[in-house]
């Protein structure tokens, strides 16, 4: 399925990640890692652990990956799926939802060099449509501790911010994220 083909971006393609992109995919992640490894911002991945190879061919088995094209280049990815971490469910969220009702945005990234481009907002739109279409009553994610720049991005397409939560991830050691919700 086409998503887009955005007209600030006219040679950017959005759409589901396909079995013959994963090696790109596991290479954009990848360079996401080495570029933001000890930045503030940092999403705190790590290389072979999250998002790790098996992660995202599960995500495109399931049409869960959504990229962004910029001809045979992904500029960018996004995960969205019905799962979250231990904590959601003691956050006090907007709509009263049950968890198939509801997606959960991970793994976002935009490769460095097509960054502050308006990939980012374009591949959670994308998800946001597809939501909508599913029937979804909101989407949710958690953004981690120092992140600021996804909040922001978060806030701008109308997330609600519900503000610092205990959360529990295996391939992380921070605990607190800020929740956020669109209601739909």
């Amino acid at each position: 399925m086409l998503f887009t083909e955005c007209g600030k971006l006219p040679d950017m393609i959005v759409r589901f990640a396909e079995d013959i992109d994963l090696d790109k995919a596991v290479e954009m992640y990848d360079e996401i890692i080495d570029d933001t490894e000890g930045k503030a911002e940092s999403p705190k991945w790590t290389k072979g652990i999250y998002p790790e190879r098996e992660y995202l061919c599960n995500a495109i088995r399931n049409r869960e990956l959504i990229i962004a094209l910029d001809g045979d280049d992904i500029a960018g990815g996004i995960i969205f799926n019905h799962k979250c971490a231990p904590g959601y469910e003691y956050a006090p969220w907007a709509v009263e939802a049950a968890p198939d009702e509801v997606y959960t945005i991970h793994t976002l990234g935009v490769r460095p060099g097509y960054q502050h481009r308006g990939i980012a907002s374009l591949l959670s739109e994308a998800v946001i449509e597809e939501a909508g279409k599913r029937g979804a009553k909101a989407v949710r994610l958690d953004v981690i501790e120092g992140n600021t720049p996804s909040i922001l991005l978060y806030e701008k397409l109308g997330f609600i911010n519900h503000g610092k939560h205990p959360l529990q991830y295996d391939s992380v050691s921070v605990t607190e994220f800020t929740l956020m919700e669109k209601v739909l």
